[in-house]
């Protein structure tokens, strides 16, 4: 009986139940023999292919190597990142906030808000400082400062010690050289701290604390010599027109003299020293005795008594006689000795 391979391919496609090729490659490769193959032949087949010690051939597919992917955080650095910038996003920048000021609105409010905090702050201050009163007191100028110093060396030719006035106050005293000013005396006040370190140096005296103790020491027998006075005012009952800025800026005047009278030390010795204090002591007592009396006794004033008038003089001299004693105080021991 012949076998036909037709046939039996025929009776397989009726049958149903196709043949199982377990070798893809076995329809290209050479027919196969005769004797019957077992279902592992494939298996064998790739178990007895030689060992190759080359890469192993590529199938169609070529897998470059690559790192796995990582499923947590990424360790690259992300554009624009800086590790050392410690800004966080919750905070503005300085370009946002030149931004917001450059606003109107926000302009006008803080311009608001410092005005009304100035103006507070004013308050406050004038509770404490009299600064309106103390602009009047320094409100000078060159001409003013001639005129006043020459009137302070020679007042023995001055006639009219008035002090003129306008509606809300006194004249100011680049107007009337007769008003008292601060100005001097705080100017004065500084150069004597100057001539006195510079008398120390001649004498070889000088030390940096030095200076410390002749303006502290200066300074406080000025604010005791005020004290004293307005102590004497009230004591007395006296009435005036004197303010405490008033007795300070002529009580200050002494240091004019001082600063004359210890500069000239230094090239005439005690000689000069002597003959200046003297002269200044005169012209300043009679300077605040012309000064003062029109502030103190005004004149036509009808309801002042005979005795408070009395009273109101000796004040006036007790002020004009302790300013020379003050004068030597303060500077006779920054005049050098015969000795040297």
């Amino acid at each position: 009986m012949n076998y036909n391979h037709s046939g039996a391919r025929r009776g397989e496609l009726l049958t149903g139940k196709p043949k199982r090729i377990l070798d893809p490659s076995a329809g290209l490769s050479a027919p196969a023999s005769s004797s019957p193959q077992s279902p592992y032949v494939y298996n064998q087949q790739v178990g007895s292919m030689p060992m190759n010690s080359g890469p192993p051939p590529e199938y169609g597919f070529n897998m470059p190597e690559q790192t796995p992917p990582s499923y947590g955080f990424s360790t690259a650095p992300m554009p624009g990142y800086n590790p050392n910038d410690t800004r966080t996003e919750g905070f503005t920048t300085p370009q946002f906030a030149t931004q917001l000021l450059a606003e109107p609105m926000v302009t006008n409010m803080a311009v608001q808000y410092g005005n009304a905090l100035v103006g507070s702050g004013k308050q406050q201050l004038e509770k404490y400082v009299p600064v309106t009163a103390l602009k009047y007191y320094f409100a000078v100028d060159t001409d003013y400062v001639i005129a006043k110093l020459s009137l302070l060396f020679f007042p023995f030719t001055q006639r009219d010690w008035s002090v003129k006035y306008e509606q809300d106050g006194p004249l100011q005293p680049r107007y009337e050289r007769n008003a008292p000013d601060l100005y001097i005396p705080t100017m004065a006040f500084l150069t004597y701290v100057v001539i006195a370190g510079l008398a120390l140096g001649t004498q070889e005296r000088f030390t940096p604390e030095q200076l410390g103790i002749l303006a502290s020491s200066a300074l406080a027998w000025g604010i005791i010599e005020l004290i004293v006075h307005t102590i004497t005012l009230y004591v007395m009952n006296l009435d005036t027109s004197l303010r405490t800025l008033d007795l300070l800026a002529y009580c200050g005047y002494k240091y004019v003299g001082v600063n004359i009278a210890v500069f000239l030390s230094l090239i005439f010795q005690q000689l000069g020293y002597y003959v200046v204090l003297l002269y200044f002591s005169i012209s300043l007592a009679f300077f605040l005795i012309r000064s003062l009396k029109l502030r103190v006794i005004p004149e036509g004033h009808s309801s002042y008594t005979a005795s408070g008038n009395k009273r109101r003089l000796y004040f006036i001299l007790f002020i004009a006689s302790i300013q020379p004693l003050l004068m030597w105080w303060l500077s006779f021991h920054l005049i050098p000795s015969k000795a040297t």
